[in-house]
């Protein structure tokens, strides 16, 4: 197990069990927010190796999570590996994520193996960034 940390950012109690659980068998050590604030509190307090995050979010928008991430003025906590995890996947909202510093985006539904697959290779030592795998 890599007990990597990683954390779920997700209001949709289903979605988020999947992820969190598919994570946990994959051997991460998984924290959960449901809303925008949480999430921006539990970056600075725990510090993750990797963000899943929704961008439809109560008290904040997946959005602005991600501009105060990348925002940050800690590096470790700027440069975050980011897969966005969402039903909204317009071809125009990808490149807007993309130039946003999102590493990657998920479409709802997603296959729990492409989940495992992407969180594998972002954690990786030395990877480029995966917007075009075939999953």
């Amino acid at each position: 197990m890599n007990h990597d940390h990683i954390l779920v950012v997700e209001d949709d109690p289903s979605s988020s069990e999947l992820i969190s659980y598919t994570l946990e068998q994959a051997g991460h050590r998984v924290v959960t927010v449901f809303n925008g604030d949480e999430a921006v509190r539990s970056v600075e307090r725990s510090c993750p190796r990797l963000v899943t995050l929704d961008l439809l979010l109560p008290l904040q928008s997946g959005w602005e999570v991600l501009r105060a991430i990348r925002r940050h003025p800690r590096h470790h906590i700027a440069t975050l590996p980011i897969i966005v995890v969402s039903a909204l996947t317009s071809p125009h909202l990808r490149a807007d994520l993309r130039k946003s510093g999102v590493d990657h985006c998920l479409p709802k539904p997603f296959s729990v193996t492409a989940l495992r697959v992407l969180v594998c290779s972002l954690l990786a030592p030395s990877t480029d960034t995966v917007w075009d795998s075939p999953l």
